[in-house]
């Protein structure tokens, strides 16, 4: 009796029709190009079986392989004479074991490709998992020590600190964390987020707002920063390793001393897009809980997209360089807030004079 099947002879991809004789341990095939013969003994399953068909492989590497439907009458004359089949992962790693040295490269390669996910997905996940971990507390903490490194040798402009300040207490951030925001002295368009309440300010931002909702918007764009502790989880990525050794050793206090010995790098570290996002829109929560115009984050975005098309992309401005995508932020910002509308603050309008005036 003959049964028919899709034979690949291990030198091309192409598919023949065949027929298959079984006579005791001999199966032949027989297609277009002539007659093979197999040693049933010697036949294995592949590990492309699966999904109502069944694959055989026969020979060294490359191998040759039959298919044919598991309800198919080939399969129940051969399912007793053949050993037991792998599945899953066994399978696969039984492919590549006969595959000789090319099995060896594709098993070196396949482990690379699982290392280098491992330690750039989820040994950063893990990491950011466990510095979350932190009290509050602590974290305000260990923000003093980010602070001192990073202001430390910047000028800071006391009056518009002062004033800064005041403005900020006029807002309701909805956080129990001890804001504490700071102008320093500089010509770059920036402002940062520090973990444990410090937002810094540089004053050449400042100069390109126009009204108290646009620095409103700012402070509520970083503020949220704090909130979601980004700089905390960003730092814990950076030092993804380190953070996994300390808990693997049991030596938790460790982690705080490695999150402050990169203290002097903060100011290079990025948010990820969903962060930034996530600060915008978390923003204009606070702008609407203020009863203060949406429309102030609009238009910061605007002018900080006025900026960025003076620059080209490897002499961007801080704020800018970090903060990706203001065009995409203009849109979202404009959708999200559509149709919401603020009030005046006359509070904030005097003291936001006093700090334009600066």
């Amino acid at each position: 009796m003959e049964h028919s099947a899709i034979y690949y002879d291990g030198k091309t991809s192409q598919p023949y029709d065949a027929k298959i004789g079984i006579v005791g341990n001999i199966l032949t095939i027989n297609y277009e190009n002539g007659q093979v013969v197999w040693l049933i003994s010697e036949i294995d399953y592949s590990s492309f079986t699966g999904k109502g068909k069944t694959m055989l492989k026969y020979g060294e590497f490359p191998h040759q392989y039959l298919e044919f439907p598991i309800d198919s009458t080939l399969f129940s004359v051969l399912e007793n004479q053949l050993p037991k089949r792998r599945e899953g992962f066994w399978a696969f790693a039984n492919e590549l074991a006969s595959a000789g040295f090319q099995g060896v490269v594709i098993s070196i390669a396949i482990f690379l490709v699982i290392t280098a996910s491992f330690y750039f997905f989820l040994l950063p996940k893990i990491a950011e998992y466990i510095a979350l971990k932190i009290p509050i507390e602590t974290e305000v903490e260990l923000g003093k020590q980010f602070y001192e490194s990073f202001v430390g040798e910047m000028q800071v402009d006391e009056e518009r600190t002062n004033q800064l300040q005041h403005f900020a207490e006029k807002i309701d951030f909805q956080t129990k964390y001890p804001l504490k925001f700071t102008v320093v002295k500089d010509e770059q368009v920036n402002a940062f987020a520090l973990p444990g309440g410090n937002v810094v300010v540089f004053d050449a931002i400042l100069a390109k707002i126009k009204t108290p909702e646009e620095l409103a918007a700012l402070l509520s764009h970083e503020v949220t920063h704090v909130k979601e502790r980004h700089s905390l989880k960003g730092l814990a990525r950076s030092l993804a390793g380190s953070v996994i050794v300390s808990v693997v050793v049991g030596d938790m206090n460790a982690i705080g001393s490695i999150l402050v010995s990169q203290a002097s790098n903060i100011y290079e570290l990025v948010f990820t897009r969903d962060m930034e996002k996530e600060a915008d829109l978390e923003g204009l929560k606070i702008m609407y809980h203020n009863k203060l115009d949406p429309k102030g984050m609009v238009h910061l975005m605007e002018r900080l997209n006025e900026e960025e098309k003076k620059y080209g992309v490897d002499k961007m401005p801080a704020y800018l360089n970090s903060h990706p995508m203001t065009k995409e932020r203009i849109a979202y910002i404009s959708e999200e807030s559509k149709g919401i509308k603020g009030a005046k603050n006359e509070e904030l309008e005097m003291i936001w004079k006093k700090i334009e005036k600066k």
